[in-house]
């Protein structure tokens, strides 16, 4: 099924009970959630859908930030006819999700955000041997398999030594109707203009934050950062998991998300005033530029408290 409104985003829904948003993340399409989708389903309803441009959504060849693929969230809501929904957002789509929870509160029950990170200059890296020690198994894992093979970033050591066939199944998942070249850069930038770390103290819905303890491509630190940033957030860390953790530990994802779920079925959502309805709707194609004036500004503002405190 597509979106009745341009671009035409490509979603599915399944199952009844509250709906559930599931937010993908970069260049992959909603079609990495097929092989644990079974287990959210006789629980609650799932929304999934591929962001503009990627997948099986129509093209798109212009720019895009992630104000507007949260606005692209709330499009799919629109058209199922879903005033609010418990929105789950994996990598990138955590950024989408949480935006989507600072911008249209109104559309959010309550967030989950899965191995995601605030963006900007607060966002932790891997050190440089895990990194380079990552990058060396990717490109050795892509000659192997003669196609790109992106397990390494996104499992954890013990997982692909232990379930290579396992692996093997959802990678076919993640190969499955990906981005053009084009779209992938948008999303880059996209990303790379995304800060929200001087905002989390403004999301007002009940927030999971689920994390991987060896995730390789958005440190343990994003996920602390997010945790003591966000009001009344709950941290829960899988501490042998990688970066995806929904399909490394399905079940115990499965179970999680869905008692999440019983336990704020009746949270009604925050209501925005008027003015915050005007605003969202001004500031929304210039989120790209308020994003790099943001992470500007933290940058410049961590230079200056680390050379005060090398001077004392």
């Amino acid at each position: 099924m597509r979106t009745r409104s341009r671009p035409r985003l490509f979603f599915t829904d399944r199952g009844a009970g509250d709906p559930v948003l599931l937010i993908t993340g970069w260049t992959v399409s909603a079609a990495v959630f097929d092989p644990v989708a079974d287990l959210y389903l006789p629980h609650v309803r799932v929304l999934a859908y591929d962001h503009r441009g990627t997948g099986r959504s129509e093209r798109w060849l212009a720019p895009v930030s992630i104000a507007m693929l949260a606005a692209d969230a709330a499009r799919v809501l629109d058209d199922r006819g879903v005033a609010s929904a418990h929105v789950v957002g994996l990598s990138m789509g955590a950024g989408v999700a949480l935006e989507l929870g600072l911008r249209m509160p109104h559309r959010v029950k309550s967030l989950v955000l899965v191995g995601g990170g605030a963006g900007g200059p607060s966002t932790a890296w891997p050190d440089l041997r895990t990194a380079a020690a990552t990058v060396g198994t990717l490109v050795s894992d892509t000659v192997r398999h003669r196609q790109v093979w992106p397990a390494a970033a996104l499992f954890s050591p013990r997982f692909r030594d232990e379930h290579p066939d396992q692996v093997s199944e959802y990678m076919s998942y993640f190969g499955r109707h990906r981005a053009p070249p084009w779209a992938s850069g948008w999303q880059v930038l996209a990303a790379a203009c995304y800060g929200r770390r001087g905002s989390l103290s403004r999301v007002r819905a009940p927030t999971l934050v689920l994390h991987g303890g060896r995730d390789v491509m958005a440190p343990i630190a994003n996920a602390h950062l997010l945790a003591e940033g966000i009001p009344g957030a709950e941290l829960h860390v899988v501490p042998d998991s990688g970066h995806a953790v929904p399909l490394e530990h399905p079940r115990a994802s499965a179970e999680l998300l869905v008692e999440w779920v019983r336990r704020h079925a009746s949270v009604a959502p925050a209501v925005p005033g008027r003015g915050e309805v005007i605003a969202e709707r001004i500031t929304r194609p210039f989120a790209l530029h308020a994003g790099t004036l943001r992470n500007t500004s933290d940058a410049a503002a961590s230079v200056v408290h680390r050379l005060g405190a090398w001077s004392q």
